[in-house]
């Protein structure tokens, strides 16, 4: 019985994440460290070219002109010279690291921890290059996990590669590169904020990347062009609110709305959309009924409208020349069907209207009524006359009333139709978000913002909340998410907010949806959720880094 108890224990202990490193390949090595010896077994080392021969109760461990002669407890090395004894678990066959240095002559055996590298020849570190989230090193040879490690604090990331040839790599500015016993550090300086980090092993290359934590506090660049910085700020004699900055110059980012996976009638965490386009950070968009889940007032993406306005509330908006608008517009969406124009009423809407439009982004079945007629359109063209449930792709479903159907009697397929946007000043609207309140124009307060709050029910206006905010200043592009519901402040006013907004030189300023849907999603990491919040919503507004092609750089 004590036997059988050892052998389970010992078998307890085996060490899965040992390597044995040769001809430029890394295999797995099962190891057992016991009473102070490590122990390697047997039949992972054929790799290695090492033989194992088991026979009549007698073990050999043969490599090159050596070999290890194991009968019961004794380990022998060339038949003359006894080494520590061997370790059986589970009918396996455990070498010492001590026999196994005899025998693998040419090889190298390095312990940490508790697990083992073998290896016939140590990688050679030859670069190490800060980059704006992250450092990529260069090698040549073999690394594996266990020789990697990274230790964090305030404003610096500490990167050990251990063992590896202890030589001067190339290192780039804000890289400092320490020589160890086994191997270099590389202490990076990543400035004012304390990072998360990940990495992965390449062909020759480690690629390090710095994540922004939740709870972080301090300024990171988190690619060209777009800072992000998250500050406890002061106001109104002393109070105190959490501030998330995202600063952007609008010549090197990519700007636009974007719609929930699974369309209008559902919703997906902000973190998860920005990461499912391919984005680098983004915020809340539009208002949005929470039982239907579809989205109040205008969205408009690439050009073309995904949802119509909503009494006439303030929008932002991105030009066809790159140019931001913040401010109040009415944008009537009309739609061209052969020579006759009309005005739609609603899209994307579970709405009536005498004129409607629905996309694939409409995720319920098309409502179908007997005095609507019905047609499909896809790349400016009639495709189909009659009801269809479901638009697809990039086409388009029209429902117009019947009442208008002297105007539609020779509607056939292939006849054109255009649908478009129709603001009441001059301007080219490509990307469109509507929101509100508006909070003040040209540096100063509105005019008429006892009006303005009166839009909004519920007493949004005047209460304290979260609040997302997109504003201008210093020809820059900046979205703020006001942080609250928690054990610093309960949040701010719309008279706070234009108070500190005015204050702090910005120009333009409005809202977009507060509340538990006010987030701020950057580099894979969220920021503003309160406890109570999903952080999901029906439209986000996401940015990308524009190519530097793109930029004329």
């Amino acid at each position: 019985m004590k036997q059988i108890i050892l052998v389970l224990l010992i078998f307890a202990s085996v060490v899965f994440g040992s390597y044995l490193i040769s001809g430029g390949k890394a295999f797995p090595l099962r190891t057992v460290f016991s009473e102070g010896i490590y122990y390697v077994c047997a039949e992972d080392l054929a790799p290695a070219g090492v033989g194992y021969i088991h026979s009549n109760g007698y073990h050999y461990i043969v490599y090159d002109n050596h070999v290890l002669f194991i009968k019961e407890h004794e380990t022998i090395f060339d038949f003359v010279e006894k080494l520590s004894p061997p370790i059986f678990a589970d009918g396996l066959l455990f070498v010492p690291i001590d026999a196994l240095k005899k025998v693998m002559e040419g090889y190298q055996v390095y312990t940490k921890g508790e697990k083992v590298l073998i290896y016939d020849s140590l990688p050679i570190v030859l670069s190490a290059a800060k980059e704006k989230n992250g450092v990529t090193i260069t090698y040549t040879g073999t690394i594996v996990p266990d020789m990697v490690s990274v230790e964090k604090s305030m404003g610096k990331v500490r990167i050990n590669l251990s063992p590896v040839v202890v030589s001067l790599p190339n290192v780039s500015e804000d890289i400092k590169v320490e020589l160890e016993k086994n191997g270099l550090s590389f202490v990076v300086d990543v400035g004012n904020f304390y990072p998360d980090v990940e990495y992965s092993i390449g062909d020759g290359k480690l690629l390090f990347r710095f994540l922004l934590v939740e709870g972080f506090f301090g300024r990171q660049e988190v690619a060209d062009g777009v800072v992000f910085e998250r500050k406890i700020e002061e106001f109104d004699e002393g109070e105190k609110t959490v501030v998330n900055y995202l600063i952007m110059d609008p010549e090197k980012v990519t700007i636009k709305p974007v719609v929930v996976e699974n369309g209008f009638g559902t919703i997906e965490r902000l973190d998860e959309m920005v990461k499912r386009v391919g984005g680098i950070a983004g915020i809340n968009g539009n208002y949005f009924d929470p039982i239907t889940k579809f989205p109040i007032g205008l969205v408009v993406i690439d050009g073309k409208p995904y949802s119509a306005m909503f009494s006439g509330r303030p929008v932002f908006a991105i030009t066809e020349d790159n140019e931001v608008f913040i401010g109040r517009v009415i944008v009537d969406v009309t739609l061209m069907v052969k020579d006759v124009l009309f005005l739609v009423k609603g899209i994307n809407t579970l709405g009536e209207g005498e004129v409607l439009v629905y996309t694939k982004e409409f995720s319920k079945e098309i409502p179908k009524k007997d005095d609507k007629i019905y047609f499909v359109v896809k790349d400016n063209k009639v495709s189909q006359i009659g009801y269809k449930s479901h638009a697809e792709n990039s086409e388009y479903v029209v429902s117009i009333s019947k009442k208008y159907e002297e105007y539609l009697s020779d509607l056939k397929e292939g006849d054109e139709v255009y649908i478009s946007l129709q603001p009441n000043i001059p301007l080219r609207i490509k990307q469109a978000v509507e929101g509100g309140p508006l909070l003040i124009q040209n540096g100063a307060p509105i005019p008429d913002a006892l009006e303005e709050k009166a839009r909004y029910g519920g007493g949004i206006a005047y209460a304290k909340a979260p609040r997302t905010v997109i504003a201008t200043k210093d020809g820059k592009l900046w979205f703020l998410v006001f942080e609250g519901y928690n054990h610093i402040t309960r949040g701010l006013t719309y008279d706070e907010l234009v108070d500190f907004l005015v204050s702090r030189g910005f120009e333009d300023a409005m809202c977009v949806d507060g509340g538990s849907s006010s987030v701020m999603a950057v580099a894979g990491s969220l920021f503003g959720r309160t406890e109570n919040s999903t952080a999901a919503i029906p439209v986000g507004i996401v940015v990308w880094e524009k190519k530097k092609t793109e930029v004329g750089e």
